[in-house]
């Protein structure tokens, strides 16, 4: 029998989806999850009581806000031998959006020249590393919360006013005005959409239109390695042109599903039953 748990809020249209690929799905909150860890050398996990070992499968939804008991969590998973869509290393990568960058850039993959900052004093040195214009995004208690383009420095140094040390960061990318694509990479396979419009002045797009497209082998290819160097089987990623602007653990599936009419909870679901016993 395969069982799946979904750790999400607000996720009941992808509930239903999933329900034509898995005996039974149950879907609860990261907030309904309590984690032991006085119960000897494997902590116990429980879902509003009951055992994590009663699912084959975990797809979560993670949150920011939880991102260290989030990662825990995934451990405990991993322990256990229970398929999900996440892994802790995969969940630090995405989430420490400046070592994200990292990782890309030292396995090679299509980046544009970047710079991470998380002072004002950082703004100094900015003039000689990067050329305008600049994307620019501000991130808090790492959400980001605002992209805007920038072609003069001086306009920069305002929206670089960061309110916390230590909470909030820039990352600043050199700019070409392009076509831009959201990608949904699944173990291999690839959904691509357009977007109909530059995304930069709304929550990274969340209001722009967005149509079905395929995508060149060359920009496929670009995903594919980027996938393979995070590690993960499951993200969303976004590229500018030829290059990649962003990488995200939450897919957006229904978006998917609904801009290109494919497959998208069935593969996840291959994913997550992969290993069980037919």
């Amino acid at each position: 029998m395969s069982n799946l748990l979904i750790l999400a809020n607000n996720f009941e249209t992808e509930k239903k989806r999933f329900e034509q690929y898995f005996d039974e799905v149950t879907a609860k909150s990261l907030a309904d999850v309590l984690i032991d860890t006085e119960t000897g050398e494997k902590s116990q996990v429980t879902v509003d009581g009951e055992r994590m070992e009663e699912w084959n499968s975990v797809y979560i939804k993670p949150e920011p806000k939880a991102f260290n008991y989030t990662r825990v969590l995934m451990e405990s998973l991993n322990s256990r031998e229970i398929n999900c869509n996440l892994d802790s290393s995969t969940v630090f990568i995405f989430t420490k959006k400046p070592y994200l960058f990292k990782v890309l850039a030292d396995k090679s993959i299509k980046i544009p020249k970047q710079v991470a900052i998380s002072t004002e004093k950082g703004m100094t040195e900015i003039e000689k590393d990067i050329d305008f214009p600049v994307l620019a995004k501000k991130y808090s208690n790492l959400e980001l919360v605002e992209t805007q383009i920038y072609s003069e420095f001086d306009e920069l140094k305002n929206f670089a006013e960061l309110t916390e040390h230590g909470e909030d960061f820039l990352i600043i990318q050199e700019y070409e005005e392009s076509e831009v694509f959201d990608l949904l990479y699944i173990d291999g396979k690839i959904i691509s959409l357009k977007l109909e419009e530059q995304p930069w002045t709304s929550s990274e797009g969340e209001n722009v239109s967005r149509s079905y497209y395929t995508v060149s082998d060359t920009k496929k290819e670009v995903v594919k390695n980027a996938a393979e160097a995070i590690g993960t089987k499951i993200c969303r990623i976004r590229m500018n042109g030829d290059k990649i602007v962003d990488m995200d653990t939450e897919p957006e599936l229904e978006m998917f599903k609904q801009k290109s009419g494919k497959n998208v909870y069935g593969r996840v679901a291959d994913v997550l039953k992969q290993g069980e016993e037919s």
